[in-house]
């Protein structure tokens, strides 16, 4: 469980590193929460070394079902529930769990995509060795205008950049 709590404060400090100097506690507490509804997901299931079953995925899929409406539950605001539903759209519409696209995808979603990505594939997992932080901006920049917003790619980038990696 180290690994998700670590994750999760790695999210929301990339997500509102994007947004500049104004700090955004909305955006901060939906980085924090994206992943909650994992804790409704087995354990085996998240911890599993190979590739995931179809079923298995189809589970872990439900994650952000859970954790929206867990948050929901506890009155979050409703922008913070859209983006912890949200967070797995695709902007090519090829994402989960409704198939947004776009600018249908709620900005903060969209946002937390690219943070959730790039700590993701820099973290060590049991299943994978880390990618640098340049080989992770590198497969970001690549899925510019399919997976991600191709602005909230460039706003990250330039905030990478700025604080020293290459970017290339």
């Amino acid at each position: 469980m180290p690994y998700f709590i670590n994750h999760c404060e790695n999210v929301a400090s990339y997500a509102v590193s994007m947004q500049g100097a104004v700090f955004d506690s909305a955006l901060f507490m939906a980085g924090l929460f994206h992943d909650l509804g994992k804790m409704r997901i087995p354990y085996s299931i998240l911890e599993t070394r190979g590739v995931l079953t179809a079923e298995e995925y189809e589970v872990v899929k439900k994650h952000s079902h859970y954790g929206s409406w867990m948050l929901d539950k506890r009155s979050y605001s409703d922008k913070i529930i859209r983006a912890v539903l949200h967070h797995h759209e695709r902007w090519d519409g090829n994402g989960y769990p409704g198939g947004l696209k776009g600018e249908n995808i709620p900005l903060y979603s969209r946002i937390l995509a690219v943070a959730d990505s790039f700590d993701a594939m820099t973290a060590g997992r049991p299943y994978r060795r880390p990618l640098s932080q340049d080989a992770a901006l590198a497969e970001i920049a690549v899925n510019a205008g399919t997976q991600f917003d191709p602005n909230v790619v460039e706003m990250f980038l330039l905030q990478m950049k700025q604080k020293g990696c290459r970017c290339s």
